[in-house]
């Protein structure tokens, strides 16, 4: 038995760290909102006796049981009890340690796609993905959601509609290194600034030129400035630009810049020297079968 399904990324609407926590994770606050930027993975399962293979279209992702969709599989199979070998064949599209939340969508999309080939219902897919990573939950439900604890209590919100200009600074930036950084750097700057839970997508009702309805601001900005010179020469640019609505999604060093029209998204991108992605909000309840 075979499924396709297409794992979409996200991008952070906004990312408040309101402190670690006595398990080694750190409270947040963020907007989770899906984009049309997608990985693909087949999946296929045969009676066995629980072997997981993987295989990826770049050479650099790991494809043993230190990948994320690896891991999905193995806690599906543990938690259900199924004697199946499992084929996972990964198609990517979602750039790796970009803060756009690919690895956790992948292990979304396996936990779907088995609980589909398998038809198992009953099954609690959210309590898994909470044992693989802090965003794999949201992924399971998909769409937009406010996120808060260390990423396991969502608030489904409303979609907001934009077009959106992904820019790709060279550096590379490890989410385990940011919190580190940010703790040893950055945790006795906290502020009394706007929470983000003040922020309601069902007002967003927005044109060229006015504020988003979300508050963008992030808070590893700040510490990504302070180490990588790109990331400061970029956030720069951003300030410079004509474009009020940009911000830094999750822990970089990927930044977005949002449009209500898709024209407006284009012109913007032939203003940059950065790699780029166009692509749109999402309105999706998390990874999909595509047959």
């Amino acid at each position: 038995m075979i499924t396709t399904i297409e794992a979409r990324a996200k991008i952070n609407l906004g990312l408040r760290i309101l402190g670690s926590r006595p398990d080694g994770f750190h409270d947040i606050q963020s907007v989770f909102q899906e984009i049309s930027l997608y990985d693909t993975l087949r999946i296929s399962i045969k009676p066995g006796s629980g072997v997981i293979s993987l295989s990826c279209s770049i050479s650099e992702i790991p494809c043993d049981s230190s990948n994320l969709a690896w891991k999905a599989a193995d806690a599906f199979l543990s938690s259900t009890g199924e004697l199946l070998d499992v084929r996972i064949e990964l198609g990517k599209n979602i750039p790796s340690s970009a803060g756009l939340g690919g690895g956790s969508s992948d292990a979304a999309a396996v936990l779907k796609g088995l609980s589909q080939l398998t038809g198992i219902k009953d099954i609690d897919l959210g309590k898994i993905a909470e044992t693989l990573g802090s965003d794999v939950p949201f992924f399971i439900i998909g769409n937009a959601a406010v996120i808060e604890g260390r990423g396991e209590l969502l608030s489904e919100i409303p979609v907001t509609l934009f077009h959106a200009v992904l820019i790709h600074p060279k550096a590379r930036v490890s989410t385990a290194w940011a919190y580190r950084a940010w703790d040893r750097d950055m945790s006795t700057s906290l502020t009394n600034n706007t929470m983000i839970r003040h922020y309601s997508a069902s007002s967003a009702v927005w044109h060229e030129g006015k504020p988003f309805p979300h508050n963008l601001r992030n808070d590893f900005l700040p510490l990504l400035e302070k180490h990588f010179p790109e990331i400061a020469d970029l956030a720069q640019f951003m300030t410079d630009s004509k474009c009020e609505n940009w911000g830094l999604s999750g822990s970089g060093p990927t930044f977005y810049a949002l449009f209500r029209k898709k024209s407006r998204a284009h012109s913007f991108s032939k203003t940059l020297h950065w790699d780029y992605t166009l692509c749109r909000s999402a309105e999706t309840a998390g990874a999909s079968s595509n047959g």
